[in-house]
């Protein structure tokens, strides 16, 4: 297959991809391997042209359905974010303006009060078994501990 014949495809392969949901540039290249790189970068230079690609745009949609459906810290969310081929930087910025400091702490609250009511109301072990959940939901340390210490009523 010749590039000419290959750059509809490749646009056609976009379309439907972002039909569906949005991607990243990332991933809509790592999408687009079958093709040739100048068939690649001519497909993700349209689709840059029409918006169907905007890895801003992309990051706000990422957090704001992150924060809806599946309250996570900061640090989860960037990870996951440059697993997808955002750049640090940007990332830090979206962050920023979408995801402020007080919103993380209600976050932190609501995801623990709900978490605790999972567990058994043996103090400590609900203290330990809460700070890790929160940690490996990447919310930030000092955050844990004290939302951890004010939901389980610690007096430590």
């Amino acid at each position: 297959m010749n590039d000419s014949s290959s750059l509809p495809l490749a646009k056609k392969r976009i379309a439907n991809l972002i039909s569906k949901r949005f991607y990243s540039e990332h991933e809509i290249r790592t999408k687009l391997a079958k093709f040739s790189v100048e068939v690649t970068d001519e497909a993700i230079a349209w689709a840059k042209e029409q918006g169907f690609i905007d890895d801003i745009r992309f990051c706000r949609a990422f957090i704001h359905d992150t924060l809806l459906l599946n309250p996570q810290g900061k640090r989860l969310v960037f990870s996951k974010l440059r697993k997808k081929g955002i750049q640090g930087t940007l990332i830090e910025k979206v962050l920023q303006e979408e995801y402020p400091k007080e919103l993380e702490e209600e976050l932190a609250f609501r995801v623990a009060q709900k978490y605790t009511k999972l567990l058994q109301r043996d103090n400590e072990k609900t203290y330990i078994k809460l700070c890790g959940y929160l940690l490996r939901r990447g919310f930030p340390d000092e955050l844990v501990y004290h939302v951890a210490k004010d939901v389980v009523n610690l007096d430590t």
